[in-house]
């Protein structure tokens, strides 16, 4: 559809956003967007979240999902043992032993406002801020249900590594990595990541690991020392975990939903509403598949 006058074709994008702006002002509520606030492990064509992966959240494994059943999943707690046979006897082998993690779906939610002001900006720019305003928010207390699940678990393994010459082989090194469930990466707080930078080597005054971080970001990177890498995240003070994010489940149940409200309070304020919810879960299900790491005597 081209506009009179002109010989421009409107996207698709510019289209809803012009509908968004125009039910904004008509109607006291709109509905903005809905979506994943990660992208499924194994599904594709999501494409309404930033290609770079900015989060702990990007890093597990996302499950979408519908109703509200619990998300069963079964970990093998000890590996079958083999035993030597001796004919006219039985067979003295163990099986493998296995149990559950059940993660039941809860309901997270943001509230917020901005100025009615955003109005006066293009139709693309205001649902952007008012969509970035929400889905950051649910991100972000994504993230805080994955560590705090994490931190909570049986099938975690506990740690004690000094930040000191030692500390990257020690944590690379004493971790046994799971076949199948992807890369290792360490999440520790930006308080460590400065103390990391300033371990200097015994022979000499120079940093003894080199920080890069991914372009565009402050928050991810890589620390080497000699030959060994390690990709890191930086996540809240007082966090320093270290392991296969991919041994992380986190059901969706349904998308998030963002919604405006310019009604009652807001009204009176020259305010847009914005709420947004997400129903989901999260939890560690596999032994020692993350490790939580403390930094006093080892």
């Amino acid at each position: 559809v081209f506009e009179t006058g002109k010989t421009r074709q409107e996207s698709a994008e510019e289209r809803a956003a012009q509908a968004f702006a125009q039910t904004g002002r008509m109607e006291m509520r709109a509905l903005l967007s809905t979506g994943k606030i990660a992208k499924p492990t194994k599904a594709t064509g999501i494409n309404d979240l930033a290609a770079v992966a900015d989060s702990i959240v990007d890093d597990v494994n996302a499950v979408a999902l519908t109703g509200n059943g619990s998300w069963i999943v079964g970990y093998k707690k000890a590996d079958a043992v083999a035993a030597d046979v001796t004919d006219g006897e039985e067979i003295a082998g163990t099986g493998a032993d296995f149990g559950t993690v059940e993660i039941n779906p809860s309901e997270w939610g943001i509230l917020d406002s901005i100025s009615n002001q955003v109005k006066k900006m293009s139709p693309l720019d205001y649902q952007g801020q008012i969509q970035a305003s929400a889905l950051v928010a649910l991100r972000v207390k994504a993230a805080e249900k994955i560590v705090a699940a994490i931190k909570a678990s049986g099938l975690a393994v506990k740690k004690t590594y000094k930040i000191d010459a030692d500390y990257l082989r020690s944590v690379a090194l004493g971790f046994r990595a799971i076949a199948g469930k992807g890369n290792t990466t360490l999440y520790l707080a930006q308080e460590d990541l400065l103390t990391i930078g300033k371990v200097r080597g015994t022979n000499e005054k120079r940093a003894l690991y080199e920080i890069s971080f991914d372009a565009g970001t402050t928050t991810s990177g890589t620390i080497t020392e000699g030959g060994l890498a390690v990709r890191f995240r930086v996540l809240t003070k007082g966090t320093q975990l270290f392991g296969q994010p991919g041994t992380v489940d986190m059901p969706m149940w349904d998308n998030y939903e963002i919604r405006t409200d310019e009604g009652g309070e807001y009204f009176a304020k020259n305010q847009i509403g914005i709420r947004g919810l997400q129903t989901a879960g999260a939890d560690l299900v596999a032994v020692g598949g993350m490790q939580i790491i403390s930094n006093g005597e080892a």
